[in-house]
């Protein structure tokens, strides 16, 4: 506290006093903090530099596209990271386009590599609206019959496809984007085929015990994207609860969709997010990281990758994983999404290492 009883000069001395005092300690924490920075060897990964804060992974295509080519990827790049991510050749659409019929080649080859490397590796997804095979539902017959067919479905194709990767994933997206953006009438997405064909949200809670049952020992997911909004990430926790997946030991986390901006979320709404969920006891990844960027704003993109990973080393006790939506500029979902061209990642359209890069290896 500033005395203030003996008078204008014994006030600004002692404003003064306190100023510098503030100055000096400034000054000196900041001298201490950059002669204890450690020095960043030269060629340092990605996976090298957050080895004692969480896993770095990426989302990989494998051939499931005809543009899409697992060999696309040079060993360098792929040494970057140690955890892979389908980010197509998992899905059902993809997998068993027809009943009975598997496409495992994709896949196989993305499951092979993180196995022969030691790469952990992350299944997406078992059940989404989107690239859902349309041999697992049926337009006929009454609710029951709709219900009975699409689980029926569904437990074969879960089955399956944990089955042959029991031991090899060690995590699944069980359930990708079930809740509404907004909750107008329902909380939930009623669009869904899968909503329609059972009637209601009880399909989550059926699948997640069927991905138990096929595989006892991997960790399951919900994922979804903008759970940054305090409105949709309740009903998400809502739903959660509702379904009773946690108290009943059916889910064992939650995937933040991390398809950001330039400028949000902030640290705060960070901290919320992660915060919310572990209270609820959750595991937390942030499972599709990319950030909206156009050529122009690269400097703009390697601020904002370092301020998120300083924020996400933070929160390195409560995060499980962090996974680029990509790996590098040369293939992203965001180019035919937004309508523009992006350049969201660490990597350009060569597979070199960006500013980007350099600044997410100094935040660790």
């Amino acid at each position: 506290m500033i005395p203030t009883h003996g008078g204008p000069m014994t006030l600004k001395s002692s404003r003064f006093t306190l100023f510098s005092l503030t100055a000096i300690f400034a000054v000196t924490a900041l001298i201490v903090s950059c002669a204890s920075a450690p020095e960043v060897p030269e060629g340092t990964t990605l996976a090298e530099a957050y080895e004692n804060h969480f896993p770095i992974g990426a989302a990989v295509a494998a051939g499931e596209y005809s543009f899409d080519s697992f060999a696309r990827y040079s060993g360098a790049l792929l040494g970057e990271f140690n955890s892979l991510t389908a980010e197509n050749a998992m899905k059902p659409a993809i997998l068993q386009p027809k009943k009975g019929e598997f496409n495992w080649i994709p896949a196989d080859k993305i499951v092979a590599y993180a196995v022969d490397h030691n790469m952990r590796l992350r299944g997406h997804t078992l059940v989404w609206h989107n690239q859902a095979a349309d041999w697992m539902f049926t337009d006929s017959g009454t609710q029951d019959e709709q219900r009975a067919k699409a689980m029926d479905s569904l437990r074969d194709h879960i089955t399956a496809v944990m089955t042959r990767y029991k031991g090899k994933v060690t995590s699944w997206d069980v359930v990708n984007e079930v809740v509404a953006d907004s909750p107008g009438d329902s909380p939930y997405r009623t669009d869904s085929p899968w909503y329609q064909a059972y009637g209601g949200i009880g399909y989550v809670r059926e699948a997640f015990e069927m991905a138990r049952a096929a595989d006892p020992d991997a960790l399951l997911f919900y994922n979804d994207y903008s759970m940054i909004d305090p409105g949709k990430r309740q009903r998400v926790l809502d739903m959660i609860d509702e379904l009773g997946l946690v108290r009943d030991g059916l889910i064992d986390g939650v995937g933040l969709q991390a398809h950001w901006g330039l400028s949000y979320p902030d640290r705060t709404t960070l901290r919320d997010v992660v915060r919310d969920f572990r209270e609820a006891g959750l595991r937390v990844e942030i499972t599709e990281l990319d950030i909206i960027c156009d050529e122009w704003d690269q400097e703009l993109l390697a601020d904002r990758y370092e301020n998120l990973f300083t924020w996400l080393r933070e929160l390195s006790d409560d995060i499980d994983g962090v996974t680029f939506w990509g790996v590098a500029d040369d293939h992203t979902w965001l180019t035919d999404f937004h309508g523009f061209t992006n350049y969201p990642f660490l990597f350009d359209t060569e597979g070199n290492r960006k500013d980007a890069h350099r600044r997410v290896i100094q935040a660790a």
